[in-house]
């Protein structure tokens, strides 16, 4: 591991892959899939994997977790971190890696690379096909602050994705099946959210029986923004990247209180629905103590 603190002032400059270091031929899956619905409509299909490519990056780490959980922040960190490299393809990282990962583009092999993959949704069991030097970090986030920037900073596609992929519960009524309907024909949005949530946070319990115990560190957001310069040595030693200690200034603190501007109902909606199934898996969440 290489996750003693660095002693200069500020950590090295991120390299940066845009589109002039892929295959011009290449090119045309970008303007092709440029956007989330493009994506869903064209890549993910019943049968075809995901995660196609991820052998041809056999030291990287994804990152993972319920939408609105601070994936992105933890990715770009460690993406700026020396020895990756960031990814500027499209307007959107993510969908830059799950262009890769699905083996639509090809990106350089001279540096490793942090893949943000909340994207997956219904087919985590691809995660199943990790190589042994290759790591998973699943964060996970309170439910009131999830649900909330759910249903405040999220579009309809984005929200109906998930609920459809991972929320619709198995004994749902035929109300909460009709996702593309608006209540009282369908679920309300507070009702996506929290069963979306539910339902993808809960794949952190299957999953770390598909991993060995070294690829996989769950991450407790809170705890990270709270203290990040308790956390931030542990997430960079699993990931095997030095530390640096400027990384904690770039850990927002600013969305702590996002969840106070919930309703006492809308709370306890969510409370219902979901917070037994976040208080199952907070206990997966390592200590950041532990080597």
């Amino acid at each position: 591991m290489h996750s003693e603190n660095n002693s200069g002032n500020h950590p090295s400059r991120p390299r940066t892959i845009n589109r002039n270091q892929i295959p011009t031929d290449q090119h045309a899956w970008l303007e092709r899939y440029d956007s989330w619905p493009r994506f869903h409509r064209g890549v993910r299909k019943p049968g075809l994997p995901m995660l196609k490519s991820l052998s041809s990056y056999p030291d990287c780490v994804l990152v993972a977790g319920c939408q609105r959980s601070g994936t992105t922040m933890l990715t770009r960190l460690i993406a700026g971190a020396p020895g990756f490299a960031r990814l500027h393809l499209t307007r959107d990282d993510e969908l830059d890696a799950a262009l890769a990962l699905a083996g639509f583009i090809e990106l350089p092999k001279d540096t490793r690379y942090c893949f943000q993959t909340t994207y997956l949704n219904e087919c985590f069991v691809e995660y199943r096909s990790l190589r042994e030097a290759q790591r998973l970090i699943w964060v996970l986030r309170n439910p009131y602050s999830v649900v909330y920037s759910m249903i405040h900073n999220w579009s309809g596609f984005a929200l109906n994705e998930l609920y459809e992929g991972c929320g619709i519960p198995r004994s749902a009524s035929e109300r909460l099946r009709r996702a593309w309907l608006f209540w009282p024909f369908g679920p309300t949005r507070m009702e996506k959210a929290c069963f979306a949530y539910r339902g993808k946070v809960a794949q952190i319990l299957s999953i770390r029986h598909m991993l060995r115990p070294e690829q996989l560190l769950t991450v407790d957001y809170d705890a990270l923004t709270a203290a990040p310069e308790v956390w931030l040595p542990r997430i960079c030693a699993f990931a095997d990247t030095p530390y640096h200690p400027a990384y904690a200034l770039k850990v927002r603190r600013d969305s702590l209180r996002k969840a106070d501007r919930l309703s006492g109902h809308a709370r306890r909606q969510i409370e219902s629905i979901a917070g037994s199934t976040y208080r199952e898996c907070l206990a997966l969440a390592t200590s950041p103590g532990l080597t």
